[in-house]
């Protein structure tokens, strides 16, 4: 089973082989940079596979982790709050991260104000 650690080492075999250094053989370099770009392409399809079905995992938590805060927002509201002003202001101040959430784990472009860049 592929994991994250190994496609990182097979991205960064691609990028630091072929690197010439002091005394090195021009040809085994090459040899190298052939050998590391060839295992990459054998694995890129398993690879891309498993990092989607990583994507669809996160999607999934993230929507059930946003979906749990909104219900606790609701609860802690319904509680907490004085009056039916302060139970909405505590629900309104939840929403938008909520929201933020949901849309991330859709797939919706943010900006990077929103991202709090």
């Amino acid at each position: 089973m592929t994991t994250i650690n190994e496609i990182k080492d097979r991205l960064n075999d691609v990028a630091f082989a072929g690197r010439s250094y002091a005394g090195a053989d021009r040809a085994a370099v090459a040899k190298a940079y052939g050998d590391a770009v060839a295992a990459f392409d054998q694995n890129a399809a398993v690879d891309m596979a498993y990092l989607l079905d990583r994507v669809e995992e996160l999607q999934k938590a993230i929507t059930v982790a946003a979906a749990e805060l909104a219900d606790a927002a609701l609860t802690i509201a319904d509680r907490y709050a004085g009056n039916a002003a302060e139970a909405l202001e505590i629900r309104l101040l939840l929403v938008d991260p909520v929201d933020k959430l949901v849309n991330i784990a859709q797939g919706a472009a943010i900006t990077t104000e929103e991202a709090g860049e």
